[in-house]
Parts: C-alpha cells; sequence; structure tokens
C-alpha cells in the first residue's frame, strides 16, 4: 500500500500557513470599475457564445440604422445635396428607437441584478471587497452605459455625420456646437428615467422572468391606460404618466420639440421614478443581505 511503511502509516507534514499577500493593492473604486465592465459585457454578450451576442446587436443595428443612412446618403450619392438632419432630426431619431430602448432595457437592465440575488452573493460582497453603495453605484453606471449606447450613440453619429457632408465642415460645426449639450441633456433623461426603472424593478426579485416581466408590465400597460384616460378626458395630460412616452417627450424639448409641450406634470413623474427608484435600490441593498 502505497504511504505504509512496516504496517503502519507514514506521518506527512503539509506547510498550509496562511502567507502575507505581496502584491499591489488596487485602490476600491477598482471594484466599482470591475462591476461597470462586467455589467456592460454580459448584457452585450461579450465574452460569451455567438448566440449570446445576436439578440443585443440585432437591437443595437436597428438602433443606429436610422442615422447611418441618412448620413450614407449625402456621403455615397454627392449629386444629394441634403443634410442629415433634414432627413431625420432628432426627436424624430428619439421617438423612433424608443420601442428599440424599451426591447433592450426589458432584456438587460432589470437582469443585471437578479443572478447575484439568486446566487445568494451580495453578503460576501458587502463583507469583503465593496460595500453595498459601491455594488449598486457600480451596477447603476454600467446599466446607464448600456442605456446611452443606445440613446446617445445614434445622435452623436448623426451630429457627426453633419459635419462631415456639410460643404463648409468647420462653419457648420461652429454654427451648430450648441446642439451638443442639449443632445447630452436629452439623452441624460431618458437613461436615467429607464435606468433607474429597471434596476428599481429588478431588484425585488431574483428571478430573471420576474424581473423582466415586472418591467414590460409598467412599460406596456402605462400606454393601455394613459390611452384610455386622454380619450375619456379629451385631454393630452395623462400622457405625461406614460412611462414609454413620457421622458421621450421630456427629450425632446432640449432638442428642438417636435411631440408638444409635455408640462409639468411630466417632469414631476421624472422625478418622481428616477429619485424613487433610486430609494427602492438603497432601502434593498442597504441591509447588506440577500434577502
Amino acid at each position: 500500500m502505497s504511504g505504509v511503511s512496516g504496517g503502519a502509516p507514514r506521518a506527512v507534514l503539509h506547510d498550509i500557513r496562511y502567507s502575507r499577500f505581496t502584491g499591489a493593492l488596487r485602490p476600491r473604486r477598482s471594484a466599482v470599475g470591475s462591476f461597470v465592465a462586467s455589467g456592460v459585457r454580459r448584457p452585450l454578450g461579450l465574452r460569451r457564445s455567438a448566440g449570446a451576442k445576436v439578440w443585443p446587436f440585432l437591437l443595437l443595428a436597428v438602433a443606429y440604422l436610422p442615422a447611418l443612412a441618412v448620413v450614407a446618403v449625402p456621403l455615397l450619392v454627392p449629386a444629394v445635396q441634403v443634410q442629415p438632419t433634414d432627413l431625420i432630426d432628432y426627436p424624430q431619431l428619439l421617438t423612433t428607437n424608443s420601442v428599440v430602448l424599451l426591447a433592450f432595457v426589458a432584456t438587460s437592465v432589470p437582469s443585471m441584478l437578479t443572478r447575484d440575488r439568486r446566487d445568494r452573493v451580495l453578503s460576501l460582497y458587502f463583507a469583503t471587497a465593496l460595500s453595498w453603495f459601491e455594488y449598486v453605484l457600480g451596477v447603476f453606471l454600467a446599466a446607464a452605459a448600456l442605456l446611452a449606447i443606445i440613446v446617445l450613440g445614434p445622435m452623436l453619429v448623426l451630429f457627426v455625420g453633419s459635419i462631415a457632408t456639410a460643404d463648409a465642415p468647420g462653419a457648420w460645426f461652429a454654427d451648430n456646437v450648441g446642439d451638443l449639450p442639449r443632445i447630452v441633456a436629452a439623452a441624460a433623461l431618458v437613461v436615467l428615467f429607464h435606468t433607474s426603472l429597471g434596476l428599481a424593478i429588478g431588484s425585488l426579485t431574483s428571478r430573471r422572468v420576474f424581473a423582466v416581466g415586472g418591467y414590460l408590465a409598467v412599460v406596456l400597460v402605462g400606454p393601455a391606460l394613459t390611452g384610455v384616460v386622454a380619450a375619456v378626458t379629451g385631454d393630452e395630460w395623462p400622457f405625461s404618466l406614460d412611462p414609454s412616452s413620457g421622458p421621450i417627450r421630456l427629450a425632446t424639448t432640449f432638442v428642438g420639440g417636435g411631440l408638444g409641450d409635455p408640462g409639468l406634470l411630466a417632469w414631476f413623474v421624472w422625478v418622481v421614478v428616477v429619485v424613487g427608484g433610486l430609494g427602492v435600490l438603497a432601502g434593498r441593498y442597504a441591509r447588506g443581505s440577500d434577502a
């Protein structure tokens, strides 16, 4: 028998002492950065199988297609003397991509929190690597970055494409550079609203299907209810309560309008959803448990 001498087992001593870590210690903000990076990669299917990339990249292609198409026309056909913003402006681009945005949020943002709750690793995170606030901040920044790709990206493509197709690019940029802050502000309104709403709903369950279903219920039932109220009252103010079109209506006021004045009620709903969503996240994770 191996390890036996003279009928008696041979005693073996193993050095199992813990040794001091001698590597370079990274700052705590690197933990937040790791959550942001992993939070962006996972919904996009990066470092995963090819099948996991089909749906997110299909939505990205649909979101960028209108902006790329109107930029390509004057670039590929020099005889066409038209600016991309004459073919589709920023409010129209926001409205066109609203359905893509809802589909992207529903399939990515609410479920960004469910896996850690399901695997019951939150208490481990909070006891060692990072605090609950840093965890929530990392996930929130990741979700916001994802939505910015869908909302802000196409508008920036339209803006840069307009510079490239202008007869005098420098003069066009000087005349329209003021649009950039308004474009960013419009995108921020939409991104913050749906990030807060999606994560707040996702924080309430550990099941991905319930998180996705809960978000879809809000953004699909909301328009139906507001439409009924608007039909009964004969007024447009109920549309300010719509979680699907309300943020878009607010955003278009920054980039030229087009959907009418959303009114103060739409701003009130936006503040309630964003602040309330952040409050739900704080309430769910400040306890430092997986419950």
